[in-house]
């Protein structure tokens, strides 16, 4: 990919290249062709679509202003056995041969978005400067694509505006822009729509928006906003980031792992619905290609529910002593406590070793007669994975959740992997999450040991979910 980053060029299982790290395996996709640049997957349905500078005519060649090929909408479908077809050109009747890229579905509603140059003649074509990007919508009808909406944030003179993303509501379009009046080159902006119009676009904010670029915006339905981006740091040019919008805002931007991430070039996403697999483009290997992600996560077959640590214990008399008449049982609990009888329970505040005696006491002449019991009492948690979280929260209230508070035993743990909710999945000692339902949901964290990947914990809490 270009390292002049302008919109013009990026508004736009055989699998190779297998790469394994950290519980992620990274494969560039069979298809890909070399020195032609694929980039923007999006999936719908059954299909993979992506944008590429392929040649798609024969004895035509139509190039931009760089003599390079214009993009335009491809789709693959994988096969059974993993291979994947021959790529097609998506539509080419309908949609312009002069650069149409980064395509959005918003599911089950018939609707599509869509990135293309607002002027279809060659003559402008060949010039960035006046045939300028836009977003478009459309539906999908049974008799086809209705005729291309351009939408009121565009501008056919002034400034670019592309990669599209939609809520999965369908109330909020996210995409790039190099309007004036940003943070930097080019800005991540969001379009609400109003009583059936799409309002005026809002800049993210700089939280979000740098002095360098935030390009391909994805919107997933954990309320995950993936971009791409050169100004938050990382591994190097373009990167993988993603955010959360909380009550408070934009959550700091967090960079996807590697070997997602690289010191090249990573951008434009699609991620699936649980969060554990997807596609990205990436020019790590010399041009603009496709690239396949699969998180490792491992199945917990046998589920715990979670077990309070109550610390709560039943001490009685081992030397089957005698309480009666003027004679009286006292435990001391090693804790500063004390209790009367010769059955007690005692409940104490925390992990430790504790010095417990109980002593025989002759309440006339108010002294200690012998004891009867002294060992050590070990309090310790529940061997189990521990959620540490709120038992009730509210609906769309950023919640943190982990696994500090686990007791494991002699098991070393591998990683904590947590099921979610809306079917998503998270790695990591400690997670964020949105609970975005009211009801009681579950929630599932597991670890494998380092020793044995077949040996495995894991435990479930129930949260209650409040408006």
């Amino acid at each position: 990919m270009c390292r002049k980053i302008v919109l013009t060029g990026l508004l736009l299982s055989t699998l190779t290249s297998l790469v394994m790290s950290q519980g992620i395996s990274v494969a560039k996709l069979s298809f890909c062709k070399k020195n032609i640049s694929e980039i923007a997957p999006a999936f719908n349905d059954t299909l993979l679509y992506y944008s590429s500078r392929s040649n798609v005519k024969w004895g035509v060649k139509s190039t931009d202003q760089d003599n390079l090929n214009f993009y335009n909408l491809f789709t693959v479908h994988q096969r059974q056995d993993s291979s994947w077809t021959k790529a097609e050109q998506f539509m080419p009747e309908y949609f312009s041969e002069f650069h149409t890229s980064t395509i959005a579905f918003l599911p089950d509603s018939g609707k599509v978005f869509f990135t293309e140059v607002h002027y279809k003649d060659r003559k402008r074509a060949k010039n960035a400067d006046e045939n300028l990007h836009g977003v478009y919508e459309a539906s999908i009808t049974n008799k086809g694509y209705s005729r291309a909406k351009n939408l009121p944030f565009n501008s056919k003179r002034s400034y670019n505006t592309g990669h599209p993303t939609i809520s999965p509501d369908g109330k909020y379009l996210f995409f790039s822009s190099d309007k004036e009046g940003g943070y930097g080159n080019v800005d991540i902006y969001v379009s609400q729509k109003v009583n059936g119009e799409w309002s005026e676009a809002t800049n993210l904010g700089k939280k979000i928006n740098t002095e360098g670029n935030e390009l391909f915006p994805f919107y997933h339905k954990s309320g995950k906003l993936y971009f791409s981006t050169d100004g938050h740091g990382g591994k190097g040019g373009l990167d993988l980031f993603y955010t959360m919008l909380t009550p408070d805002g934009w959550l700091e931007p967090t960079p996807l792992e590697e070997p997602i991430n690289t010191p090249d070039d990573e951008f434009s996403c699609y991620i699936a619905e649980d969060g554990q697999s997807g596609y990205f483009a990436s020019n790590r290997e010399g041009d603009d290609d496709l690239y396949e992600f699969v998180s490792l996560f491992p199945s917990f077959n046998m589920v715990n529910k979670q077990k309070e640590n109550t610390f709560k214990y039943r001490f009685y008399d081992r030397m089957n002593g005698k309480g009666d008449g003027p004679l009286k049982y006292v435990w001391h609990f090693g804790d500063g406590q004390t209790a009367e009888g010769d059955t007690v329970i005692h409940q104490y505040r925390q992990t430790g070793t504790y010095h417990v005696q109980s002593v025989l006491v002759d309440t006339i002449e108010n002294v200690e007669l012998f004891i009867l019991n002294d060992f050590q009492q070990e309090v310790k948690k529940k061997i189990q994975v521990y959620i540490t979280s709120p038992n009730t929260v509210k609906v769309g209230e950023l919640q943190t959740l982990h696994a500090l508070e686990s007791n494991l035993g002699e098991f070393k743990p591998n990683g904590y992997y947590w099921e979610l909710p809306d079917g998503s999945k998270q790695v990591g000692e400690t997670i964020q999450y949105i609970f975005r339902t009211k009801g009681k949901h579950i929630v599932k964290c597991g670890t494998i040991s380092m020793d044995d990947p077949n040996d495995k914990m894991c435990t479930y809490k129930e949260i209650t979910v409040i408006e």
